[in-house]
């Protein structure tokens, strides 16, 4: 469920002329486009390499208190497979 709704909410955005996604992802976007589906704040950004890829780890705290780690591959801007 976690990844349509992420999928979704990426397509409305690369799809809004006032807010346009740009691929590879940097850190900043990838941040941008978790802050954007979690409406959390966006606490750090870390980037992992291997194998020619580039996931971000977006950690974000909700109002609620809650943190949660958040994936995001830089290519797709999907969670990694």
């Amino acid at each position: 469920m976690y990844f349509l709704r992420l999928l979704f909410t990426f397509l409305i955005l690369l799809s809004t002329s006032a807010y346009a996604v740009q691929l590879p992802l940097t850190k900043q976007s990838a941040a941008e486009v978790i802050q954007f589906e979690s409406k959390g704040k966006v606490l750090s950004v870390d980037k992992e390499e291997d194998d020619k890829k580039v996931i971000f780890l977006i950690k974000v705290i909700h109002d609620d208190g809650k943190i949660k780690v958040y994936t995001l591959d830089a290519s797709t801007g999907l969670p990694p497979k």
